[in-house]
């Protein structure tokens, strides 16, 4: 339940920096707790999970917005540039630019004759 509510929090604050011990207090745990409970319902930490939540956000939003990379940066709670074009280089295999331009191709194909 602290699990569920937890995710349900981080997908509702995903555009804020949220820290282990904020999500934590807000379930009525402690941080080591909450960690605990997380690897053992996913077998991963908190934070690991939440950065895979803004890493999934960002592509969603990439993919079917015409938001710029900074506008989806805000939206998924990161500020530095160069961490998230890294991160998400590393979590999806292309850079965000790449993925537009994957994007643009994709469409400029389907809508020719």
């Amino acid at each position: 339940m602290r699990v569920r509510q937890t995710i349900e929090t981080m997908e509702r604050q995903l555009h804020r920096r949220l820290t282990i011990t904020e999500l934590a207090e807000m379930a009525g745990v402690s941080a080591a707790h909450l960690t605990r409970l997380f690897r053992e319902a996913i077998g991963t930490s908190p934070g690991a999970y939440l950065h895979r939540l803004r890493m999934a956000r960002a592509r969603l939003l990439l993919e079917r917005t015409t938001l710029t990379v900074a506008e989806v940066m805000a939206q998924v709670g990161v500020a530095d540039r160069s961490h998230f074009a890294r991160d998400f280089q590393r979590a999806h295999g292309l850079s965000p630019s790449m993925l537009r331009d994957q994007q643009r191709l994709t469409v400029a194909r389907s809508e020719s004759p």
